[in-house]
């Protein structure tokens, strides 16, 4: 069963719950949704090489700058650890969803994602002040969707539970982001090992 995509797409931003359950009533094969997430961060990487060129950073922005396979290899791993450490973050709170359902939603989430941060791209180009406003309303939106898709997967049979869950497997992750920061060195920024 193919779900029809324009619809699902306005679901999913009118009613987060209606759209999760479609996604989630129908059996994806377990290989081709983690299939599909390698791509849309395959092509997460391509966006993010095409940022660097049209807009490139100071030199004087201490940032990590990553090439495509290295950024590509980073972001699949942080998705991977997310997606257990969500699962289990929701089975803690009571949650009775599987790590396939869960799985589901991101894939769908993370290609709507990808879906604006091209269109994000280019208004960028036109309108760069709008494009910040923009993404930091999506941003905040795109929680609240999310949320409704955990509460849908796992029953949590509520948003707060379901934020709760996305808190605390998002700070588990930056924490750990930041140790392997921390034991990769100031080489990792773009500094000198001596600074």
């Amino acid at each position: 069963m193919i779900l029809p995509l324009q619809p699902l797409i306005l679901m999913t931003v009118t009613a987060p719950e209606k759209a999760a359950r479609s996604i989630l009533s129908v059996a994806w094969p377990k290989q081709a949704m983690w299939n599909s997430l390698v791509l849309i961060i395959v092509l997460n990487a391509i966006i993010y090489s095409l940022q660097e060129i049209l807009f490139p950073l100071p030199s004087e922005v201490v940032f990590p700058r990553l090439t495509p396979l290295v950024y590509f290899a980073v972001v699949l791993a942080l998705q991977v650890v997310f997606i257990h450490t969500l699962q289990a973050s929701c089975r803690w709170l009571g949650g009775q969803g599987t790590i396939d359902g869960l799985l589901a939603v991101v894939v769908w989430l993370q290609f709507l994602q990808l879906v604006l941060q091209l269109a994000m791209t280019a208004l960028f180009l036109v309108a760069p002040v709008l494009a910040g406003l923009l993404n930091l309303a999506v941003t905040f939106f795109g929680m609240l969707i999310f949320a409704n898709f955990i509460n849908e997967v796992h029953q949590l049979k509520s948003l707060w539970r379901a934020f709760g869950a996305l808190m605390m497997a998002s700070i588990i992750i930056a924490l750990a982001l930041s140790f392997l920061l921390g034991l990769a060195g100031p080489s990792f920024l773009g500094f000198s090992a001596n600074v």
